[in-house]
């Protein structure tokens, strides 16, 4: 079992965000896997349905608990907790 969350995106390729999303956890270091929806035929309803509600991409989702897309990211990270959250401290 590893020390660090399992950290998963949610993204197509496309996306600015998602782009975004992916470079900001790049630059902090932190490992991830990418899921691409662009082929998926109702990436809104697998979006929805690991986070009710939500319906675009990017989803990031840390240890089975998704956090939102980049503009969460950048909220918790502005906070000073994104870091903490991405690396299990």
């Amino acid at each position: 079992m590893s020390d660090h969350p399992s950290i998963t995106v949610y993204r197509t390729r496309g996306c600015p965000f998602c782009v975004m999303a992916a470079e900001l956890l790049k630059q902090l270091d932190v490992e991830f896997e990418e899921v691409f929806l662009d082929d998926h035929p109702d990436r809104q309803k697998v979006t929805s349905d690991i986070l009710p509600g939500h319906h675009t991409v990017p989803l990031v989702v840390v240890d089975g608990e998704p956090i939102g897309g980049f503009d969460e990211l950048r909220q918790l990270q502005a906070a000073g907790r994104l870091e903490g959250l991405l690396r299990g401290d």
